[in-house]
């Protein structure tokens, strides 16, 4: 079906595309500018990535908080889009004595980068009744190309280069949204959220406990994928070239994932999904663990199944578990354990693996860390169906 340019659903599927190449560029190339650009050592990374995680752990809630209370959630992603434009204006004239202020900064705007969004086209899809996985897919697309392309665009323009192309996006977006989308507001006689609720359900806490151990400890271990790859093929442009590949080819996947889903997932098993995501998760990082060049970019290839699955069954199982206040409030609990509190916590346990055991292990622990979500889910989730 060819969507009318006049349509609502096009302006977002354009955005949702612009807003991921931003975030690839963001969040997918934090990592190598901070070990080339920026200079650090692994170390040196796990100890910025842990301190700027350290902000994120109240600027994810917060943000989830303020969204909630919002009124007019436009204007709210329009004054977020704007802290994003001084966050990538802060990417062009860092330097390494202020790494430390840029960490927090990066902490407060740039972690909760992907999950305000999301929280924010699902509300949209939900009030106004689009699918959200046919829109988010299209974030798929955008950030697959943006990190297809990011090695070249470092290559040739450096990373200085990369960024200045996140701020025109990012102007993109912001006018597309001032101008096209559609008004998502909250009654004024909404009842107040106050925090206390979001912890409440109990049910609600195990997919809070699951998404820090399962998909945590996996982006936990994102700041090592590139330095792991210079020292398997001994090469920094080699493994710079298959950094993008592979990570363009793993986010493409993603799309063709979303479209699966939301082409034939009907009346399926929530439960059952959701621990699927950590099988799949398992199996990813055993297939990187192995050092064998095509068996891990092969295996990087299943999060191309791991997200799209996470998100659509987290959402659904949300709004099954939780009222529906509550579920922006609730994602943006699970966003902060996956995104922040992970990267707290993560990157030094892994740092500190990495140098006595090698980078191998980093991966095989997480495949015991998706085994323990998988039995944790088993034991305390709730079965549920969604709706056909």
């Amino acid at each position: 079906m060819v969507l009318d340019k006049k349509s609502p659903l096009f302006y977002y599927n354009v955005t949702t595309f612009l807003y991921f190449c931003i975030a690839g560029i963001v969040s997918t190339f934090y990592y190598p500018f901070l070990s080339q650009a920026a200079g650090l050592t692994l170390a040196q990374v796990s100890r910025v990535t842990a301190f700027g995680a350290g902000f994120s752990l109240a600027a994810q809630p917060l943000l989830s908080y303020l969204f909630s209370r919002a009124r007019n959630k436009k204007r709210f992603m329009f004054a977020y889009l704007m802290s994003l434009f001084g966050l990538c204006v802060l990417f062009l004239v860092i330097r390494p004595g202020f790494i430390y202020w840029f960490a927090a900064a990066y902490g407060c705007f740039g972690v909760p980068l992907i999950g305000t969004y999301e929280i924010y086209i699902e509300k949209i899809a939900d009030q106004k009744g689009y699918p959200y996985d046919k829109i988010r897919k299209w974030g798929s697309v955008g950030m697959g190309c943006l990190t297809l392309a990011g090695g070249t665009i470092i290559s040739l323009f450096s990373f200085r280069g990369l960024h200045l192309l996140a701020i025109l996006l990012l102007s993109a977006c912001a006018l597309i949204i001032w101008k096209k989308f559609e008004d998502v507001t909250e009654s004024e006689r909404a009842e107040k959220i106050r925090f206390a609720d979001i912890f409440k359900n109990r049910r609600v806490n195990v997919l809070y406990l699951m998404s820090f151990l399962g998909i945590g400890s996996y982006v936990g271990c994102d700041f090592a994928f590139s330095s792991y790859l210079t020292g398997i093929t001994g090469n920094l442009l080699l493994s710079n070239q298959l950094f993008s590949l592979s990570t363009g080819l793993k986010i493409f996947s993603e799309f063709l994932c979303f479209i699966a889903i939301g082409k034939f997932f009907r009346n399926y098993d929530v439960k059952k999904s959701f621990l699927l995501v950590f099988v799949f998760s398992g199996l990813r990082f055993l297939c990187i663990s192995t050092g064998i060049i095509p068996v891990v970019i092969l295996g990087d290839l299943l999060h191309g199944i791991v997200f799209p699955l996470f998100l659509t069954v987290i959402f659904q199982y949300l709004h099954l578990l939780a009222e529906d206040r509550l579920v922006s409030s609730c994602y943006g609990i699970v966003s902060m354990l996956m995104f922040g509190f992970s990267n707290f916590i993560f990157p030094p346990l892994f740092s500190a693996i990495q140098e006595s055991l090698g980078y191998a292990m980093i991966y095989r622990v997480n495949v015991g860390f998706a085994l323990t979500t998988i039995v944790i889910g088993w034991i305390f989730l709730p079965s549920a169906k969604r709706p056909g």
